[in-house]
This record gives structure tokens, C-alpha cells and sequence, in this order.
């Protein structure tokens, strides 16, 4: 949970936009760019005051100083260059470097050598990568000042000079060069103190960031382990079947409200750190669609609601799509619905807005006929762990975090989800997609000729080293009419193949005992290519994790605790092997 919970800075941030916890408080770019126009107004004056002195070369010399940091600038502004730093930095250097040949050291022109020292902390972020970055730029500095004083030394000036010419150009380097020595020295100090102000603002705001989310967490995840733990002691004493039953619904609800925070708070926490990804796969738009709302249907009945689901008939094409994510979105839009309405209807109602050849675009609409929402409240329910607080809703719980998810998964798909509501009204959620066709036609299996929740003739090999998770697991495998072999390690899997290979797919844990199955899934993709391997854990497993397991040998991967549905609909995605389409 410690890990989840560091995510959670990301609170103080805008929605659309990450705060990286250490971003760039100094402005580096902005900085540079200050220092280069610093640079070019004192090469400007400069220049002026050397023609009004008389010493021309050196006026026209720094005038096209000037006009060459200008057009740095300018290139910089318009991406030509990367790194406008290393310019400015050498291009003074250089500057300083001319006038010693031209002036000779008697002018103090290298006394701007300081200034420039004193301004690379404040042009270069000082993060730890950043050391080499601001050790070239000295470099280049302590370099340039050591030419300067051999050339100063040993090289006679190119320039003539009057003694009242001397005595006044350098009084006027001393001027300028001491000032701006002070002023960098200023701005050094100022921008160390903000950067120091702003990490303990944002420290304050981490801390009462996850203060909220641990007291919301707190509270959404203690409240069904009570009512568990509750309904536990009760039917000890219980010995009436109805009186059961009721409890066992008791449980089944607090268990699948508890699931759904959990996987709430990982998915919330995989958004955060950039780590959630889509995987689209071969399906049929209007099959998934039609099956979203199968698992409320006893919800909403209980409800005395009615759900409705409209699909336009264009839709029964095979796509590319996210099944899980998508089905994920109708699921806390569900939800959100079943939460917010008292009477009257929920309804999902899905057209074909476009298609040409290569895609088809959808327009999903979830509307229900509940309390709605007051305008000034619109937007904020998008956001992390917020609700709509009134004497209407204060009895409903949650985490305020399924529209954050959905808002982000649909982005992830290059969707928008918007808002139509009034108070008393109800709310209408709606959002368009455009999906590629999928480039084969499926060869249905024996399991798709079989109804839904059907795995008749399906063999599978479950390799679990914990004897509850086999209990349970083998119940729902059997409860839908699959022949379910057990194994409780690796080794006991590659016995149970080795007497009969003819599975349809393994379901196997990650930690077993003897051999587990990092190691097993090897031994099997070796001797076995062609049965598909599941993972089945309660590890948290983000992206890297899962393209590690895929890269290893398994197909797919099922995490613990699971909903029947959930298993069934992976067995199902990866007991369909499609063919290529028949020209």
C-alpha cells in the first residue's frame, strides 16, 4: 500500500497534466533566454560607449557580438537549436577573448568573466544529471579566462589607445562587471529561496494529499471488511438456510465493493505513473456491447430499475479494440448510474457515426434518469476522490476515483468523455471511438458454439499451490461445465502434461513451491508451444510486469481475487484462434 500511496502527490496537479515532484522550478529555459538578452543589451551599451570614446574596431566588434546572440535567440525561439546555454556561454567567452587581443588586458574586459561564473547555477537545473552540464559550461569559462591572461600577457594589443581612453573604459567594464556580478549574485540567492519555498509547499500539499487519500481509503475499504467480518460471526450462529442466503449475498457484495476499490486504487495508481497501456484485441463490437450489461442485470432488478441497452445493428463488425478497458469504462458508468438513481431507467445506447473501409466510428451514450448534477459540480466530479456532497448523495460511498479512470482510459483510446446533466434530471454520459477492422475473420472454437457461461468439453490444467484459491477456482471452472485437473506446483503440471497434453489452456500461479511458474512456463512453451498459459496471481502487476510475462510465454494473466465473469471472459478470449481471411 506504501507504494500506491507515494503516487499519490500527483493529487495537487491539474487533470490533464503531470507534477514531476522536482520539476523545473529555476525555469531553465527562461532563464538562459534572460541571460542572453542580458548579454545583448551589454554588448549594446558597450558597444555605444566604445564609439563615444573613440575606439571603433572595439564598437564594431561587440556590435556584431550583439547581432550574433540575437540571431541565437532568435534560432533558439524557433527550435532551430537545442541547447541555447552552450551558446551564449562560448559566444561571450569568444567576445571576451577578441577584445583581450584587440584591447589587451588594461581594458578589464575579463572581469565579465565573473559574472558569467556566478550566472551558470542559475541558467543550468541543478539536479544530479545535470553536474556534467554545469561542469562543461565552467570549464569552458576557466578556460576562455586562462587564454584570455596569456594573450593579455604575451600579445600586443591591435588597438591603440589614449590614457583618458583607458582610465575610461576601464571604469566602465569595472562598473558594469561588479554590477552584474551582484545583480546575478541577487538573482542566485532569490531563485534558490523560491525553489526552497516551492518544495515545502509541495511537500505540504504531498502531505495533505495523502492525508485525504488515506482517510478515504480508510474508510471505502474498512467498511465492507466490517461488514465481512460481521456476517462472518453472524452465520456461526446461524442455522436457518434463508437466514444464510442473506448473508451470503451480504458477503458477495462487500467482498466484489472491496475487489472493486482495490482495483480501482491499482488502475488509478498505474494511470499516475504512465504506466496503463491499451491492448487492443480481435472481437465483435456489437457482441461486447450487448454482454456489458449482463452483470447488473440482477442489480438493477433488485433496484427496480430497468436497463436498457440499444446497439445499432452497423455495429456486428470484428474490430481491434481493449476489451477489458472498455468493458472496465461501462462498468463504473454503470455504477455511477446504479448509485445515483432511485427510479425510472439506465440506459446504453451505441450508433455508427462514421466508417469507410478501414474503421468504424462509434458514438456510446450511458444516461440514466437519476438525481443529476448541478452545473458548478460538473466538472468536478472528474476528479480524484470527489463527490457530489448534498442531502441527496451523502449516503453513498465510493472513492470518486471510477470517472477519473474512465476519463483516462478513454483518452488512452482517444476518447472524450463528456457530461449532459441537470439536477433532478439525470445525467447522460456520452463519448465517441473509432475502431480499425480487424484484419481476420475468427474461427470459432467449440467454446463460442456453447452458450455464454458454457466451457463443456473444455480440459484445463490449473496449477495453484494454495488450497483455498484451488477450491475456489475449480468451483467457477466446474460451475461452467469445464474438466479441471489439478496440479499444485510446477512440477506436478509438467507430471500431469506428461501423461496427457491434450488441455485446451493452463491457468498457472507465479509463486508455487518445487518449481514455480517463472520456471514452469519455460519447461511447458518448450514441450508445449501450442497450449495457450495463463497467469494466475495476486501479485500487483503493472505494464513491465505483463510484457515480462508475455515475453516469457504466457498469453495473458488473471489476477487474484477474480469475478467468475472475468475468468470466463479471458478463458473465452484466448480459446478463439483466428484464421486468416479467405480472399
Amino acid at each position: 500500500m506504501k507504494k500506491i500511496t507515494d503516487k499519490y502527490h500527483t493529487l495537487i496537479k491539474d487533470d490533464d497534466k503531470h507534477l514531476n515532484p522536482l520539476f523545473d522550478i529555476k525555469d531553465v529555459s527562461k532563464r538562459t533566454y534572460q541571460l542572453g538578452i542580458a548579454a545583448l543589451f551589454t554588448g549594446i551599451g558597450l558597444s555605444i560607449y566604445n564609439s563615444i570614446i573613440g575606439l571603433y574596431v572595439s564598437s564594431f566588434l561587440v556590435a556584431c557580438f550583439c547581432f550574433s546572440i540575437l540571431m541565437v535567440i532568435l534560432l533558439k525561439y524557433n527550435e532551430a537549436i537545442k541547447n541555447l546555454t552552450i551558446f551564449i556561454i562560448s559566444m561571450v567567452c569568444g567576445l571576451l577573448i577578441a577584445t583581450v587581443l584587440i584591447e589587451g588586458l588594461q581594458s578589464e574586459e575579463y572581469l565579465y568573466f565573473f559574472p558569467i561564473l556566478v550566472a551558470v547555477p542559475i541558467i543550468v537545473n541543478l539536479k544530479q544529471t545535470q553536474y556534467r552540464e554545469s561542469i562543461i559550461y565552467i570549464s569552458i569559462i576557466f578556460f576562455s579566462f586562462g587564454i584570455c591572461i596569456l594573450i593579455g600577457r604575451h600579445v600586443k594589443p591591435l588597438e591603440d589607445f589614449t590614457g583618458a581612453q583607458i582610465t575610461k573604459l576601464a571604469l566602465f567594464n569595472r562598473v558594469i562587471a561588479i554590477s552584474s556580478t551582484i545583480v546575478f549574485a541577487v538573482a542566485y540567492i532569490f531563485f534558490e529561496k523560491k525553489y526552497i519555498n516551492e518544495l515545502m509547499e509541495q511537500s505540504k500539499r504531498v502531505i495533505d494529499s495523502r492525508t485525504q487519500f488515506l482517510a478515504t481509503m480508510g474508510h471505502e475499504l474498512r467498511t465492507p471488511l466490517n461488514g465481512i467480518i460481521g456476517v462472518i460471526n453472524l452465520l456461526k450462529q446461524e442455522h436457518s438456510l434463508s437466514q444464510q442466503e442473506e448473508y451470503y449475498q451480504i458477503l458477495k457484495y462487500c467482498s466484489d465493493h472491496m475487489l472493486q476499490q482495490v482495483n480501482n486504487i491499482l488502475d488509478f495508481n498505474k494511470i499516475e505513473a504512465d504506466k496503463l497501456e491499451i491492448h487492443p484485441v480481435e472481437l465483435n463490437l456489437q457482441q461486447l456491447l450487448l454482454n456489458v450489461g449482463t452483470p447488473f442485470i440482477t442489480l438493477f432488478q433488485e433496484r427496480g430499475l430497468e436497463l436498457k441497452i440499444e446497439i445499432d445493428p452497423q455495429l456486428d463488425v470484428l474490430v481491434m479494440a481493449d476489451d477489458l478497458r472498455l468493458i472496465q469504462v461501462f462498468n463504473n458508468l454503470f455504477s455511477n448510474a446504479l448509485k445515483f438513481t432511485e427510479e425510472g431507467y439506465v440506459k446504453l445506447k451505441v450508433t455508427c457515426k462514421s466508417k469507410n473501409k478501414k474503421s468504424i466510428e462509434a458514438a456510446f451514450i450511458v444516461e440514466d434518469t437519476g438525481i443529476g448534477i448541478e452545473q458548478r459540480d460538473q466538472k468536478k466530479i472528474f476528479e480524484s476522490f470527489w463527490q457530489v456532497y448534498d442531502e441527496d448523495t451523502k449516503k453513498f460511498t465510493g472513492t470518486g476515483l471510477g470517472l477519473t479512470i474512465c476519463v483516462r482510459l478513454l483518452k488512452l483510446m482517444n476518447g472524450n468523455l463528456t457530461l449532459v446533466s441537470e439536477k433532478g434530471k439525470g445525467s447522460k454520459f456520452s463519448f465517441d471511438l473509432k475502431f480499425n477492422y480487424a484484419g481476420t475473420t475468427p474461427h470459432r472454437s467449440k467454446i463460442q458454439a456453447k452458450t455464454d457461461g458454457d466451457l463443456s468439453g473444455i480440459r484445463i490444467l490449473l496449477a495453484e499451490d494454495n488450497k483455498i484459491n484451488m477450491m475456489v477456482a475449480k468451483k467457477v471452472l466446474t460451475g461452467f461445465n469445464a474438466d479441471v485437473t489439478s496440479a499444485y506446483d510446477g512440477k506436478e503440471a509438467m507430471e500431469e502434461l506428461e501423461k496427457d497434453a491434450a488441455y485446451d489452456i493452463i491457468l498457472m500461479d507465479l509463486e508455487m513451491p518445487v518449481m514455480n511458474g517463472y520456471t514452469a512456463i519455460f519447461e511447458v512453451k518448450k514441450l508445449y508451444p501450442d497450449i495457450p498459459v495463463i497467469a494466475f496471481t495476486a501479485s500487483l502487476v503493472d505494464q513491465k510486469m505483463l510484457a515480462d510475462l508475455i515475453s516469457s510465454g504466457f498469453v495473458d494473466c488473471i489476477l487474484k481475487p477474480f469475478q467468475p465473469l472475468q475468468l470466463l471472459s479471458t478463458l473465452k478470449k484466448h480459446l478463439v484462434k483466428p484464421m486468416p481471411l479467405v480472399q
